[in-house]
């Protein structure tokens, strides 16, 4: 599954910069790609934290159903 693509920035002075492209089209750019790496994986943390919600919620409604 390709989720990102990569894109380098050679107009970002002085150093080149890189940008990645998410799949909602939303471009994250920075002249280290530390920066983009962090981001990614701030976000991919809030996705686990919200799919561990709705598990929650599963497990709710499938006991409230039961009774």
């Amino acid at each position: 599954m390709k989720r990102y693509t990569h894109i380098v920035l050679f107009r970002i002075p002085p150093l080149n910069g890189f940008s990645i492209k998410t799949l909602e089209g939303k471009f994250l750019s920075d002249i280290r790609p530390r920066g983009i790496v962090r981001e990614l994986n701030r976000l991919n943390d809030r996705i686990k934290e919200l799919e561990a919600k709705v598990d929650k919620l599963h497990d709710l409604e499938k006991w409230l159903e039961g009774r």
